[in-house]
C-alpha cells in the first residue's frame, strides 16, 4: 500500500529513540518501541521466526502460558497476616518474559552490524544524562521526590539518600545495576580512537561522572561490576584470568559462610572494606544476629531451593515467594534473589532450564567471537568488548540480587542478548564473505 516507505529505516529511529528515552521516560520509550515493533514485522514478516534462538524463546513462552493456567487450575489463594497471593499474579507475571521474548527477534532487525550496535551504545550513555543530574541532585543538593511530569506519566523517585544514591530509580541496586549496563560503554567511547578533544573530553566527563555515581549508590553489585568491567572492555587478562578472579571470590565465600577464614584473614577483609561494600560480609554467619539471618542470601537461596524441589515441573506461581517465606519466617522478602532461582521458583525447573542454558550458549558463542576468534571481522572491536562485557555484567548481577523485574533493566537485559545474537550471526556471514 505505501511503496515509498523504508519501514526498517523509519523502526532504527523510533528504536534509538526508545533507547535515548528508556531511563528517563519509560512510557514513551515503550510508545516507540512498540512502533519499531510493528515496523519490523511488517518489514521482515514471518522470516524473523524462522531462526533457531528466536523459536526457542517463543516456543519457551508457550510453555509458560501453559503452566500459568495450570497455577490456576491447581493452586488456591495464600493469605500470610496482611499479605495475599492469588495465582492470577502467575498470568500477570507473563508481562515479565513473553512480550520480551516478542521483541527479541525484532530487537535483532536494528542491530544486524557492529556500527549499528555501537551507535545504540552511545545512546545508552547519553540517555544516562538524566539519572546522574538527578543522582547528583538528590545526593548533594537534596533533590527528593517523587518528581512527576505529564500527569505521572514520567515519575522519578528521588528518594531520600540515606542508603545510597537513587537517582531517578525506586532503589539503589536498580541504578547501580544501569549504570553497570553503560559503564563499559563509556569506556569504549574514551578510548575510541579520535583526535576531537571536544569528544575526549565529554567521554572522560561522563567516566568520571558514572565512577562517582557508582560508588555514591553503595550497591555491593554495582561496585563488583564495575571492578570487572575494567579488564573485559580493555582486555589486558585473559579469559583464565577472569575464570580464575571468579574461582577465588566463589572460594572465599564458600569458606566465608563455612566459618573456616582464619580470624585474621576476616579482620583483613573487613578492615580493608568498609561495611556497605564488603560483599563478604554477606555470607558470614558469625557476623549475623539471629534476626539478621532471614534476610541474608544463602538463607533465602535454600529457603527457595527446598520449595522448588516439592514441586519442581511447574514451580509455586509468580510473586508468590514472599508469602511462602512469610509464612515460614514471619518475615517479609520480595523475591528470591537470584534470578534463575527465582525463575525456577515461579514457574519451574524445565523452563529455567530452557531459557538460561539458552542465554548461555549465546554469552559463550558471542564471547569466542570478540575476545578468540578474528578481532578483524568487527570494525569496532572496543564497543564490541562493550556490549558483550555489559550483558555479561548484568547477568552475574541477577545472581545476587533481581533488578530484572524493573522494565527500564528487563528490556536493557534483552537488548543487549539481542545485540550478542547479531554478533554470532555477523560474525558467520563475515567468516562466508571471506571463504568465497
Amino acid at each position: 500500500m505505501y511503496p515509498n516507505i523504508n519501514h526498517t529505516k523509519i523502526g532504527l529511529i523510533f528504536f534509538r529513540l526508545a533507547v535515548l528515552l528508556l531511563v528517563s521516560a519509560p512510557f514513551f520509550a515503550l510508545i516507540f518501541f512498540l512502533l519499531s515493533l510493528i515496523l519490523g514485522l511488517i518489514k521482515e514478516g514471518i522470516n524473523i521466526f524462522k531462526e533457531k534462538w528466536n523459536n526457542i524463546f517463543l516456543g519457551s513462552g508457550l510453555l509458560m502460558i501453559f503452566i500459568a493456567i495450570l497455577h490456576q487450575l491447581k493452586f488456591d489463594d495464600l493469605v500470610a497476616g496482611k499479605y495475599t497471593w492469588e495465582s492470577s499474579l502467575s498470568l500477570i507475571g507473563l508481562l515479565n518474559w513473553i512480550p520480551l521474548f516478542i521483541c527479541f527477534p525484532t530487537f535483532q532487525i536494528y542491530l544486524r552490524t557492529s556500527k549499528e550496535r555501537k551507535f545504540i551504545s552511545k545512546l545508552f550513555v547519553a540517555g544516562s544524562f538524566p539519572l546522574l543530574i538527578s543522582g547528583f541532585g538528590q545526593y548533594w543538593f537534596d533533590w527528593h521526590g517523587p518528581l512527576e511530569f505529564m500527569n505521572g506519566l514520567i515519575i522519578w523517585f528521588q528518594r531520600p539518600t540515606s542508603d545510597g544514591l537513587t537517582g531517578l530509580f525506586n532503589n539503589q541496586n536498580y541504578a547501580g545495576s544501569w549504570l553497570n549496563i553503560v559503564w563499559p560503554f563509556s569506556i569504549a567511547i574514551l578510548f575510541e580512537k579520535t583526535k576531537n578533544i571536544f569528544k575526549n573530553s565529554v567521554g572522560l566527563l561522563f567516566v568520571l561522572s558514572i565512577i562517582t555515581a557508582t560508588f555514591l549508590t553503595a550497591s555491593r553489585n554495582a561496585i563488583g561490576g564495575f571492578l570487572l568491567t575494567i579488564p573485559l572492555v580493555l582486555e589486558s587478562i585473559s579469559f583464565l584470568w577472569i575464570i580464575s578472579f571468579l574461582l577465588i571470590i566463589t572460594f572465599l565465600i564458600i569458606l566465608k559462610t563455612l566459618n573456616f577464614l582464619p580470624e585474621n584473614f576476616n579482620l583483613l577483609i573487613d578492615t580493608l572494606l568498609p561495611a556497605k561494600f564488603n560483599i563478604f560480609s554477606l555470607y558470614n554467619p558469625s557476623t549475623y544476629k539471629d534476626s539478621d539471618v532471614l534476610f541474608h542470601r544463602n538463607t533465602i537461596f535454600l529457603f527457595a531451593i527446598n520449595m522448588i524441589a516439592n514441586n519442581p515441573l511447574i514451580g509455586l506461581g509468580a510473586a508468590s515467594f514472599p508469602i511462602y517465606y512469610y509464612i515460614k519466617n514471619n518475615v517479609y522478602i520480595n523475591h528470591t534473589h537470584n534470578l534463575i532461582i527465582d525463575t525456577a521458583f515461579n514457574y519451574g525447573i524445565p523452563f529455567a532450564i530452557i531459557i538460561f542454558l539458552s542465554i548461555f550458549k549465546i554469552v559463550v558463542s558471542s564471547f569466542k567471537n570478540i575476545y578468540f576468534l578474528n578481532n578483524n571481522n568487527f570494525k569496532n572491536i572496543y564497543f564490541e568488548k562493550a556490549w558483550w562485557t555489559s550483558f555479561f555484567i548484568l547477568l552475574c548481577s541477577q545472581m545476587f540480587d533481581v533488578q530484572y523485574y524493573d522494565g527500564r533493566i528487563s528490556i536493557a537485559f534483552w537488548i543487549l542478548l539481542a545485540g550478542l545474537k547479531c554478533n554470532i550471526d555477523e560474525n558467520i556471514k563475515n567468516n562466508l564473505n571471506n571463504k568465497i
